[in-house]
């Protein structure tokens, strides 16, 4: 179960670098306490300094992960390469999550800083440290062992600064506690913190990559752990089958958000098939862990498709989102590696041969750059997830699709910013539309409202509203719930719902 052989030409990765760590991550976080104190807060638009921010920090993270004593010059210009691929999106979400964007959903931004930009950073520092070990492109046995190492060396690299912080706090509590209240407030100064943060860090790092018996024995663990869930895998396939075949496809559909819960059971299962197969290059595994991986691969295209249909339903219904868009994308990736299931299929015809799958190998490889390449392209403005919801919405009732009393003016107009005006824009144009009358009437109650809050609670306002004017002329504020001889049922639109 090595990941690349027994010692893969890894053994002596990291020795060397615990002082280099120590510099880099103080400099890191004494540059990243200069632009929060003096840079990011002195400014409006916010966009440029946190870009920078971002490039120092995935800069000198990559150094750190990439560094051999033999190879720091490598080091520094792949991690500057890597930190500046990620400029253009880091600029285009942090302008659009800054406090100059007005009325635009959060969610890409979030999403990308969140999600997306770790997974992609995550990804290049493998591709790149596998091509400076075995040249370009890199051979699928050396993306496989960083692609495992390089989370676990974070993970440890985190939890060694968390209890260094939680020590220096305790430290600090105690002499506090002695009437030595000097580093309890020292501790508290961002300009002691950051560094102090960043040099532990950088150390933990450096630290990490030289435990090689540590992160092999939780490798181990890792890998073992896939082999054992893969059975499990495989009876959830079954079962699923067995509950398609039966009941249809509804009762998947019934699900809330059934589209997520596919594409997760989808790459749940990448994540352990790829643990199965490891690195491709060792022996065929048994019989039955071998026929329990044929039925799990069977059943991802099955999940990819399950949740395209459910999107598809999804946007043919409400249009697209931002929150569809980046859905929609992690199902294409889906699709993808349903190509790589395939082909591991294919292969399987020959059963005894001499190695296990052996188009699977190279197409991770490929895999791994097409998903860089997805995520990074969704944060940037080629695929500008607010344009491409507000061209769907327009479409939706330009085409007829969807009636303007239907249709939600004031999503474009609170969630979409200026691409949703301009969606509204070309929405007053539709004389020809037989809506044109409550289309134009749609886009001036959006235009008019101040918030989303207001445009999908009109009533209630103008109950408040009523009883403000009440009271401002000096009159008994009286507003009956349910006067003598009023209408009050559905068909009464003056009629006061109970909220009101």
């Amino acid at each position: 179960m090595a990941a690349s052989g027994e010692n893969g030409g890894h053994i002596n990765s990291g020795k060397g670098l615990a002082l280099p760590g120590l510099i880099v991550g103080l400099l890191t976080g004494a540059a990243v306490y200069g632009i929060v104190e003096n840079w990011i807060d002195d400014r409006d638009a916010q966009a440029l300094p946190i870009t920078v921010l971002f490039f120092i920090v995935t800069a000198a993270a990559a150094y750190l992960l990439l560094a051999e004593t033999n190879r720091l010059l490598k080091a520094v210009i792949a991690a500057a390469l890597i930190a500046a691929i990620l400029v253009i999106p880091d600029y285009f979400m942090a302008g659009a999550a800054g406090d100059d964007a007005k009325n635009l959903s959060g969610f890409p931004a979030i999403f990308w800083f969140g999600v997306s930009r770790g997974l992609a950073a995550y990804l290049l520092v493998t591709l790149v440290k596998a091509s400076l070990e075995a040249g370009a492109p890199p051979p699928y046995r050396d993306v496989f062992f960083h692609g495992v190492t390089i989370p676990l060396i974070a993970a440890g690299a985190i939890l060694f600064a968390v209890l260094a912080l939680i020590l220096l706090f305790a430290w600090a509590a105690l002499l506090k506690t002695m009437d030595v209240a000097f580093f309890n407030k020292l501790f508290q100064e961002p300009w002691f913190i950051f560094p102090f943060l960043g040099a532990i860090g950088g150390l933990s790092i450096a630290m990490m990559r030289g435990q090689q018996a540590v992160l092999g024995a939780l490798r181990f663990i890792l890998l073992l752990f896939c082999r054992i869930a893969m059975p499990i895998t495989a009876g959830a396939t079954i079962t699923l089958f067995a509950v398609l075949a039966t009941k249809g496809t509804g009762v998947v559909f019934d699900l809330p958000y059934p589209s997520m819960w596919m594409i997760g059971l989808a790459f749940a299962g990448m994540l352990i098939f790829n643990g199965v197969y490891q690195n491709g290059e060792g022996a065929r595994p048994p019989v039955w862990l071998r026929i329990s991986t044929l039925i799990a691969l069977i059943g991802f295209p099955v999940y990819a498709g399950l949740a395209f249909y459910a999107f598809s339903l999804r946007i043919d219904d409400y249009g697209l989102t931002p929150l569809r868009i980046a859905g929609l994308a992690f199902n294409g990736l889906a699709a993808a590696y349903s190509i790589v299931c395939f082909a591991g299929l294919l292969t399987e015809l020959n059963w005894g041969g001499r190695k296990w799958m052996p188009l699977v190998a190279p197409l991770n490889t490929l895999m791994a750059g097409i998903w860089v390449v997805v995520l990074i392209g969704l944060a940037t403005p080629l695929f500008n997830p607010w344009a491409l919801s507000a061209q769907s919405q327009y479409q939706r009732l330009a085409d007829e699709r969807v009636t303007a009393g239907e249709f939600d003016f004031g999503y474009l107009r609170f969630e979409l910013g200026k691409h949703g005006e301009q969606a509204l824009d070309k929405m007053l144009a539709l004389d020809a539309h037989p809506e044109a009358g409550a289309i134009r009437i749609g886009v001036e109650r959006a235009r008019a409202a101040k918030s989303y809050w207001e445009y999908n609670n009109p009533n209630i306002l103008n109950a408040i509203e009523e009883v403000e004017d009440t009271e401002d002329d000096g009159g008994p504020m009286t507003l009956e719930l349910n006067p003598e001889g009023a209408d009050t049922g559905p068909d009464d639109p003056d009629a006061p719902s109970d909220d009101e």
